[in-house]
């Protein structure tokens, strides 16, 4: 049986240290993919992931029992990559190109089929790219993650209904950007 986030904090600021590895080994991949969205290649994000553990290691203490792990330390990630990302773009303006992570893709019958794919997933790393670094965090943790409405107000300190709307919002937007996109193409 796992051992419940809560109680891993627990052992870790017990003097368990080493269980810590248990927690980075839980969200070490999505926390990568998020260091990732934002830095837009694998070194820094890299570097960004084990940044963001090593911050949500010494704020321990800082840590709610009760509330979500992963919610508490998304949104210190999320702040220190919006931090990284500030710093970045004063040196250079950074292309969107989002959705970088190794999954496997479904089955595919065809070449026909798998190239269709491939050209709907880049529409849909253009569209996401377009999208405010919350809105596009809000979408992924939403309909990627399939976090809850509830999480996503923790981690980005919302209300439940400028969450919605949000995710709405962001929704409709990659609707028309996807629709503008295929116009352009034809």
């Amino acid at each position: 049986m796992e051992a419940a986030d809560d109680e891993i904090v627990r052992q870790v600021l017990g003097g368990r240290r080493n269980r810590y590895r248990i927690l980075i080994s839980r969200y070490e991949r999505q926390i990568f993919n998020l260091m990732f969205r934002y830095s837009r290649n694998d070194e820094d994000a890299v570097d960004l992931t084990q940044e963001a553990f090593v911050k949500a290691y010494s704020r321990l203490e800082q840590y709610r029992y009760g509330d979500r792990f992963f919610s508490w330390f998304y949104s210190l990630a999320v702040n220190l990559a919006r931090d990284w990302y500030r710093r970045k773009r004063r040196h250079h303006e950074m292309h969107a190109n989002l959705f970088q992570e190794a999954e496997a893709p479904g089955h595919i019958s065809t070449q026909e089929e798998q190239l269709e794919q491939s050209q709907e997933m880049a529409l849909l790393e253009d569209a996401l790219g377009q999208l405010s670094h919350v809105n596009r965090e809000i979408v992924i943790l939403r309909y990627r993650q399939e976090r809850s409405i509830k999480e996503i107000m923790e981690i980005f300190d919302m209300g439940e209904s400028a969450v919605k709307m949000r995710l709405s919002r962001a929704v409709k937007q990659l609707r028309q950007i996807i629709h503008g996109l295929t116009e352009n193409e034809k």
